[in-house]
């Protein structure tokens, strides 16, 4: 079996309508051709797998960029194995990433994003933001939301179709609740009526109006980073953090209790008393 039948196999099977599907495909298209897409999926062992990290390495790729494609040559060969087109699975070690920057927003600059985006006539935008801002929800999640997920009552918003598979519930902040009341058409109904595209050109377009044009971490993901650090830095335990945004692991958690240098503080008065 070619490599590129696997890959052809995999997107069919896996990826396919997924939100990422066709990065990976591309992803692994270029493992592809890397390997030369004839290659038999059977040829494809460790040291194949040490040339094509150095081959990247050679164009200046990133750890990150790296680690993606392996990425996608892992989930090939664990298809492969799964069919019995290979014998064993050749061990694959990704590369160190850093943690990178956790880009969130100051309350000034939330103001300002608001304001531009009702000043361009995009109120429905901005609502949509605030609610990122105040429940941490991921893009792709909000977009998913019904009238039914959202308890006006009980003021909770219900996320069942999430990053990681995994349902959770989420308090409302006031401003929140009143956004999805306003939103609530029909229990059935999406609560909002644009797309992620149209979110992304907007929201370009609204960077460089207030002077962030160049600023490339700010984009529409940083407004879950602001209600976690706000979370964090008004003192929330980690692990609330955590059942809050709903990660796997604690330790992706652990980047926020990074940036609460107020708690850092407060132990260091402890110390002095």
């Amino acid at each position: 079996m070619k490599i590129a039948q696997i890959a052809d196999e995999v997107y069919r099977r896996h990826w396919r309508g997924q939100k990422s599907g066709l990065g990976s495909l591309k992803l692994a298209e270029d493992v592809c051709e890397r390997f030369g897409n004839a290659v038999s999926i059977r040829k494809i062992d460790e040291r194949m797998i040490d040339d094509l990290v150095l081959d990247l390495e050679r164009d200046g790729k990133s750890n990150g960029t790296i680690n993606r494609r392996l990425a996608a040559l892992s989930k090939m060969l664990r298809h492969a194995y799964r069919r019995g087109y290979i014998d064993r699975l050749p061990i694959i070690e990704r590369k160190k990433e850093s943690e990178g920057r956790l880009r969130w927003i100051t309350e000034e600059e939330e103001t300002k994003i608001l304001d531009k985006l009702v000043e361009m006539g995009r109120s429905n935008v901005a609502e949509f933001c605030k609610v990122l801002i105040d429940t941490g929800a991921r893009t792709g999640e909000l977009f998913k939301l019904r009238g039914k997920d959202v308890d006006l009552d009980q003021g909770m918003m219900y996320l069942w179709q999430t990053k990681n598979g995994r349902s959770r519930a989420v308090p409302l902040t006031r401003r929140a609740l009143e956004v999805l009341k306003n939103n609530k058409t029909s229990d059935d109904g999406l609560l909002f009526d644009f797309t992620q595209d149209v979110l992304n050109h907007v929201w370009r377009d609204m960077k460089y109006l207030i002077g962030l044009g160049h600023d490339e971490e700010f984009v529409p993901h940083c407004l879950r980073h602001t209600c976690a650090s706000r979370l964090v830095q008004r003192g929330i335990d980690i692990r609330v953090v955590q059942e809050w945004l709903g990660h796997n692991s604690i330790t992706t958690t652990m980047r926020y209790a990074k940036i609460a240098p107020k708690n850092l503080a407060q132990a260091r008065d402890v110390l002095e008393a």
